[in-house]
């Protein structure tokens, strides 16, 4: 009678065993890839992203000064502990068909100053072309070119400028609330704590022919890029800005002349001291970064190799983490700036 042979107990422990480490091993390679397929897709989301905020930002600031006094094309709030705050005059909300002169704002009849939080400015119209393109009120018509609403939330700024005198810098700040009864609106020229001083003109308020005019506004509030209010786009670290005043008109960037505020060479930008019809680039920067942060640095934090992006003259805050992060740099020649004869508005 044969013998019927089996396996021993010590080669089932065996076999069992080399199958254990295969399993270990081929689960810890799909976590590895699972975990690198998805840095990978939040890599290219985030610079995906990146692109689309690049489009129209760029597409706003080459178009700035569209129509308006030229030294009402840009204003901002620029700071070394957080993210800039960028006002570029908003182009959307005038029209060439039913308006084409330069120089075109709302006049201010009433005081201003540039320092308060919900500072009253009375102007002439808050429709400065003729022709309403925001509808502030909800009831589905148009009545401002001043853009503040509730639904949807959106809050524009504005920018103050001597229209006679753009040698007065600027002032920028956030609309707080648009009365268009009584072509009155109502401005945070603090940019919510930006500039605790506020941004008045040189000289001091009123005086000469000030003129209010829209604008869009970029500013970065935890994590997220908001344009009038309303978020752009997640995952936004930080937004530099520094400008380019040719202020010798030599067509060129030269050394020692101060001529890019907000850089990291360059002054504090403070928009009062700039003349903007010298004003010849406007340079942003982006930075963006992943949604998450890769989980091996989460379970092992030694391994971590993210660290900020400094840009302009941006204090590095230090540390380092596992986001991934990518900067966009845009440098952009606006249209409207500094091409007008001598003494146009």
């Amino acid at each position: 009678m044969k013998r019927i042979r089996g396996f021993t107990l010590i080669e089932l422990m065996v076999a069992m065993a080399i199958l254990l480490v295969v399993v270990v091993y081929l689960t810890e390679m799909l976590t590895r890839q699972s975990r690198a397929y998805t840095v990978v897709d939040q890599v290219t989301e985030a610079q995906q992203n990146l692109r689309a905020i690049a489009d129209l930002l760029e597409r706003e600031m080459r178009v700035s000064g569209f129509l308006v006094p030229e030294g009402a094309a840009v204003c901002g709030v620029d700071q070394t502990n957080g993210s800039d705050v960028l006002f570029v005059s908003d182009a959307d909300a005038l029209s060439p068909g039913s308006e084409n002169q330069l120089g075109i704002g709302a006049s201010i009849l009433g005081g201003f100053s540039g320092t308060g939080g919900n500072e009253a400015l009375a102007l002439d119209d808050v429709v400065i072309d003729g022709l309403a393109f925001y509808d502030t009120d909800g009831d589905g018509n148009a009545d401002s070119d001043f853009l503040e609403s509730v639904n949807p939330f959106r809050t524009g700024g504005v920018i103050v400028t001597d229209r006679n005198d753009p040698t007065r810098g600027v002032a920028c700040g956030i609309l707080t609330n648009v009365n268009t009864g009584a072509d009155t609106i109502r401005v945070d020229f603090t940019s919510n704590g930006a500039a605790p001083g506020g941004t008045p003109l040189a000289g001091g308020g009123g005086g000469g022919d000030l003129v209010a005019v829209p604008a869009h506004v970029y500013t970065v509030v935890n994590a997220q890029l908001l344009r009038d209010g309303m978020v752009l786009a997640d995952d936004v670290e930080d937004l530099q800005f520094a400008l380019f005043y040719d202020l010798d008109e030599d067509g060129q960037e030269a050394p020692g002349d101060a001529e890019y505020p907000g850089s990291e060479n360059g002054p504090i930008y403070q928009s009062r001291n700039w003349d903007n019809s010298f004003l010849t680039e406007i340079r942003v920067n982006v930075v963006i970064r992943t949604r998450a942060q890769d989980a091996d640095v989460v379970q092992n934090p030694g391994m971590a190799q993210g660290q900020w992006q400094v840009t302009e003259n941006r204090v590095d805050p230090g540390g380092i983490d596992g986001f991934r992060r990518r900067v966009h740099t845009a440098i952009i020649r606006p249209r409207n700036v500094g091409l007008r004869p001598l003494g146009s508005v």
